[in-house]
């Protein structure tokens, strides 16, 4: 009985460190997905995402959200990538 106990515990020690790195993974395509469907609407598309930093697509998806004109927002988001 205690060696059951202990297989489960371990068993479920082990799903509750792997869910949230599944769950982080999955985000993280989907934010790449997101950003290089985005920069094909405003003309870049010799970009691969996947080289991109978090850092460098949580930009690039809010340099997407503004205002401002396509072309300016193929301007700041080469900038981005070129750093």
């Amino acid at each position: 009985m205690k060696r059951t106990f202990a297989a489960v515990t371990v068993l479920a020690s082990a799903f509750a460190f792997t869910a949230p790195a599944i769950a982080m993974e999955q985000e993280l395509s989907m934010l790449e997905l997101a950003v290089n469907n985005a920069l094909i609407g405003v003309g870049i598309q010799d970009v691969d995402v996947m080289t991109l930093t978090i850092s460098q697509l949580a930009i690039i998806q809010n340099i997407l959200a503004a205002d401002d004109s396509d072309n300016e927002k193929a301007r700041r988001i080469e900038a981005v990538i070129s750093r």
